[in-house]
């Protein structure tokens, strides 16, 4: 439920010279895009990592403040290519059906 104006409150700034750096200096299409890409690469890291493999996908998700497993698994197939499980079985090197990673 993380909101620009909390995130410009924390960080001691004006809400609109935020939402300005977000998109124009980081390029991001709008807010929810920036935190968006920042769950998952977070997702990511935590999936990949041997230390959290027995951690369920949901906990992750619910981690990071998606609300449900449906909209972080499909954020999540959208932004690698593979759904979440799929993924931690290929960085994990565990066997199953994997797919390859879109590139760029």
């Amino acid at each position: 439920g993380l909101t620009i104006g909390q995130l410009a409150r924390e960080l001691q700034t004006q809400e609109h010279r935020l939402r300005a750096l977000i998109n124009a200096k980081m390029r991001f299409r709008n807010f929810n895009d920036f935190l968006n890409q920042h769950r998952i690469a977070e997702a990511r890291a935590q999936m990949a990592d041997p230390a959290l493999a027995g951690t369920p996908v949901l906990t992750i998700a619910l981690n990071l403040g998606y609300g449900s497993i449906g909209p972080f698994n499909r954020a999540f197939k959208q932004a690698t290519g593979l759904a979440p499980t799929q993924f931690r079985r290929r960085e994990l090197g565990e066997a199953g059906d994997t797919q390859a990673a879109p590139t760029g």
